[in-house]
C-alpha cells in the first residue's frame, strides 16, 4: 500500500513530462526518473510504530551498493522476527525484479536515443 508521499511524487514526474515544453524540460524529466529507477527501496513498517521503528533496504542498481537499516526494537523483540522474515522475503523478491528493471532500462535507453538522434535531425534541417 503507497503512502501519500509515494503517490505525490510519481504524479509530480507524470506532471513534469506532460509540461514540458522543450526538449532540455523534457531530458531534465527523464534524468529526475532514471535517478528513481536506479534505486530500489523496500520498507516494512509496523503501523502504530514511531516513524524510525521499521526495517529499510535500499539497492543502488548501477553500483549493487545494499543499505541495510533495523531498528533496534526488530533484533530485540522476538515477537517481530516474523516481520524480519517477512521483509528479508520482500528483499528477495526485489532482487528477483532488478533483471526486469534493468532490461527495462536498457530499453528505455534505446527508444530516448532514436527520439534524441531524430530530433537532432530535425534542428539541423531547419
Amino acid at each position: 500500500m503507497p503512502n501519500e508521499k509515494d503517490e505525490s511524487h510519481e504524479g509530480v514526474l507524470q506532471k513534469k513530462l506532460r509540461e514540458a515544453t522543450n526538449r532540455k524540460d523534457v531530458l531534465q524529466v527523464i534524468k529526475e526518473a532514471i535517478l528513481e529507477i536506479i534505486s530500489l527501496k523496500i520498507t516494512t513498517k509496523v503501523i502504530g510504530a514511531t516513524e524510525d521503528e521499521k526495517l529499510y533496504t535500499q539497492i543502488d542498481l548501477l553500483q549493487a551498493d545494499r543499505t541495510n537499516e533495523i531498528h533496534i526494537n526488530f533484533l530485540k523483540d522476538p515477537d517481530l522476527a516474523q516481520l524480519r522474515e517477512f521483509h528479508a522475503g520482500q528483499v528477495k523478491l526485489a532482487e528477483e525484479d532488478i533483471q526486469k528493471k534493468l532490461e527495462f532500462l536498457e530499453t528505455l535507453g534505446r527508444t530516448l536515443s532514436s527520439v534524441i538522434e531524430e530530433l537532432l535531425r530535425k534542428d539541423e534541417g531547419k
